[in-house]
């Protein structure tokens, strides 16, 4: 399987010729948060079908950036992983939006606590080949979650969840500048930095490969 990994769209719309290339030749498009700029339901639209335009096959979490009506807009859509399970092929993707507490008061943030309740209401099941897990909110205390300032801002309950449940591959967003990877224990991390700009390319097949663009 070849997925297209987003993040951090914040409502642009505007997609370059190449990127439009790459995303139609993608088995799957995932999108991993701030779909819009503190936008609603009808923002979310209009990213996501402008996205739809070259390729049908998306899921996606709603980021802190995103109001709850984003969230129905992703529900009324079939698009949503937040607190959801899909199957396609032989992969399990499974996530949740939003992310930990900050200082900012975003339309979407949770306590640690209600974060791990949230991936724990998850159905998980072992008998799919690869396992996704999909965050708005990076794992706590890794290179994909430090701010510019040096700071781990991501979540201990996101980074314990994978600890003990294992994922193959986790992607996330939210730390713009904290765009690239990390492994914890057995697990790949992938932050694809802001879309249009940036995006990361995945290929499931004997193994992860994963290139960031």
């Amino acid at each position: 399987m070849r997925i297209v990994a987003l993040a951090d769209i914040h409502g642009r719309s505007s997609i370059p010729a190449a990127v439009i290339d790459i995303l139609s030749t993608a088995d799957l498009v995932i999108i991993a948060g701030d779909i819009t700029n503190f936008g609603g339901y009808n923002d979310a639209c209009q990213i996501i079908s402008t996205i739809k335009t070259y390729n049908e096959s998306i899921v996606a979490v709603p980021g802190n950036c995103d109001r709850l009506t984003v969230n129905k807009f992703l529900d009324d859509t079939s698009v949503s992983l937040h607190e959801r399970t899909k199957y396609i092929d032989t992969v399990m993707l499974y996530g949740i939006g939003g992310c930990a507490t900050t200082p900012f008061h975003t339309p979407q943030e949770y306590p640690d606590k209600e974060i791990a309740a949230m991936l724990n209401r998850i159905e998980y099941h072992a008998k799919a080949k690869w396992h996704v897990l999909v965050t708005h909110c990076p794992p706590a205390h890794t290179r994909i979650d430090r701010t510019f300032l040096g700071l781990h801002v991501g979540s201990n309950a996101v980074r314990s969840f994978i600890e003990t449940s294992g994922p193959d591959l986790v992607i996330c967003g939210h730390i713009h500048e904290a765009r690239g990877s990390d492994r914890l224990i057995n697990t790949v991390c992938i932050n694809p930095g802001t879309f249009p700009k940036h995006y990361a390319i995945i290929t499931l097949n004997d193994t992860i490969e994963y290139e960031l663009y």
